[in-house]
């Protein structure tokens, strides 16, 4: 199927934003406990700037996927002819309002790589004054696009309701701000995950741990990688909105609502090394337990295996006859692994040795008797 095949693509966005942010609040909430967890003993840990723009950051993918459901429900991503015609003026009005805000959900990810950036690095004044620089003037970028959504068309509401007088400016105003901040989102976003690597890798930390901080952060490349494809689509996507309105923007809002998925994703793995572990010990745990218990078993086999081919030879040859009793309570048995209760024939094998003390006890009581009526008899 191709790419403008789809019937609805309204009902596909609003499955693949809600799911994108189920993924990230996941990660969101892990990230929030591991900083909880370790900043109850640890000076630096706890809950940073990082964090708090990162919940800011799920807040607004959140009232996205909102729009976005709202807006499938009345039509958008169906063909312009398809809308019910008393649907279609919500529709497009959902359509300039999800647009506006959209732009948002991958264009404040990049302030939370820059302040987990800085919890990691504590890079100084040069370095944060060039980072805040490029992602202030990013969001410039956004801003302008998202008050133009509302601004092209004289009044506003024209915008959606073209029963009024007005006008709209041409679409390729807003073409040209597409390209230029999809343009420098994608030079962003290749920046900040390549970047930080040097710095990253010169760290007083384990080498492994230093390449998985490094490659968690790569990740943000994806985003550009979607950045890109969002360039190479506008100028198909623009030309149908011309035509057909309430069609391709739900598509756009997959890519946009991607991009900060990837982006707030690459931003959390580095600070979830506290599951990591705690997960790789239970699994550790889990399989060296099984693998004793295991090898308990086998030696238990082998030795009972033993046991008895030793008890069958020497009852052959004549050398000893054993109580079978005995014999049962001294052999290997499941009671040997840990954990299991011990077996009755243990209890009774105990009160023999029990009775045997006392049988030893009473005979010398009796000799040390024996031996002191002769010394009274010679005084």
């Amino acid at each position: 199927m191709g790419r403008w095949e789809t019937e609805d693509y309204g009902v596909l966005a609003d499955r693949a934003c809600w799911a994108m942010f189920g993924f990230t609040t996941a990660m969101v909430g892990l990230r929030i406990y591991c900083r909880t967890v370790n900043g109850r003993n640890k000076q630096h840990a706890g809950l940073g700037p990082d964090d708090y723009i990162t919940i800011v950051c799920l807040v607004v993918f959140l009232v996205t996927c909102i729009l976005i459901n709202i807006g499938s429900h009345y039509g958008l991503g169906k063909h312009f002819e398809d809308v019910p015609e008393e649907d279609l003026e919500t529709a497009l009005k959902y359509n300039v309002i999800i647009s506006a805000v959209l732009i948002w959900t991958f264009s404040l990810p990049k302030f939370v790589i820059i302040a987990t950036l800085k919890r990691i690095l504590d890079y100084g004044t040069k370095t944060t004054i060039l980072f805040w620089a490029l992602a202030l003037s990013s969001q410039a970028c956004i801003l302008a696009t998202s008050v133009w959504w509302f601004v092209q068309c004289k009044p506003v509401e024209y915008g959606w309701n073209k029963t009024i007088d007005g006008e709209c400016a041409d679409v390729s105003v807003l073409a040209d701000l597409g390209y230029f901040t999809s343009a420098y989102s994608a030079f962003l976003d290749i920046f900040f995950a390549l970047y930080p690597i040097p710095f990253i890798m010169r760290l007083n930390m384990p080498l492994k741990g230093r390449i998985a901080v490094s490659s968690a952060l790569s990740l943000s490349i994806l985003a550009c990688v979607v950045s890109i494809y969002k360039l190479a689509i506008f100028g198909e996507v623009f030309a149908i909105l011309r035509q057909d309105p309430t069609y391709p923007v739900p598509y756009l809002d997959i890519l946009g609502m991607a991009e900060g998925f990837v982006l707030v994703t690459a931003a959390c793995l580095p600070t979830l090394g506290p599951v990591f572990r705690a997960a790789k010990g239970k699994l550790t745990s889990a399989y060296s337990s099984s693998s004793a218990s295991r090898n308990q078993l086998d030696e238990g086999s082998k030795d009972h295996s033993r046991a008895m081919s030793g008890n069958n030879w020497d009852n052959f040859k004549g050398h000893r006859l054993d109580d079978p009793a005995s014999s049962i309570g001294t052999r290997p048995s499941l009671d040997d692994i840990p954990l299991v209760t011990t077996s009755r024939v243990g209890r009774n094998q105990d009160e023999r040795k029990d009775i045997q003390k006392a049988v030893d006890i009473s005979v010398s009581s009796e000799t040390l008797e024996h031996g002191r009526q002769p010394a009274e008899t010679i005084v």
